[in-house]
């Protein structure tokens, strides 16, 4: 079990460092979106990578962990091909005017080091938990339900750093999304 932990652990560190970056704050309903799909797609690479390192019975749990993230980075999806669609029409319909940023600037400067905070408190988190879950302190059901309780707490938190009203709708609509589908 300590070579499992081993090459978690050593996976874990190299894919934070490579693939999942820390983005900007986001200021676009767009942009909120695109990190609860990458974060799908993060988490859910993770729950193959367990897969990977665990036994047969166990590894069906996590490759059907993997698909259930899958979904609900489509649904995610779907609701960011749906807005792209309403600012379409929206640009349509008024002559070509560019839709502005819901949060300014000058905001989104000043709540980046509150986003990262957040962003990298639920990415270590995350970490650990997939650590005791490949030293198999924990089963794939723990870690699935942790996951769920972390990413959640961090989407109301998100939602209340931000206060502005489409990228709170965002981030309820991808809570909503995880609820639903649990």
């Amino acid at each position: 079990m300590a070579k499992a932990l081993e090459k978690m652990s050593n996976y874990v560190l190299e894919y934070s460092d490579h693939d999942f970056q820390i983005r900007s704050c986001p200021r676009y309903l767009k942009e909120v979106y695109d990190l609860g799909a990458d974060l799908q797609y993060y988490i859910g690479d993770m729950y193959l990578q367990l897969a990977e390192l665990s036994q047969v019975k166990i590894k069906a749990t996590y490759q059907k962990m993997a698909v259930h993230q899958l979904e609900m980075r489509q649904r995610i999806e779907r609701l960011n091909e749906a807005h792209l669609n309403e600012i379409l029409t929206h640009f349509y319909n008024n002559g070509g005017k560019v839709v502005e940023a819901p949060l300014a600037s000058e905001a989104a400067k000043e709540l980046q080091p509150f986003f990262n905070r957040m962003m990298d408190t639920f990415l270590k988190r995350l970490e650990s938990a997939l650590v005791l879950a490949a030293e198999g302190s924990i089963s794939p059901e723990q870690l699935g339900s942790m996951i769920d309780n972390d990413i959640t707490e961090m989407y109301r938190n998100l939602g209340k750093l931000f206060q502005v009203e489409p990228i709170v709708r965002g981030f309820e609509a991808m809570i909503r999304i995880r609820e639903n589908l649990r």
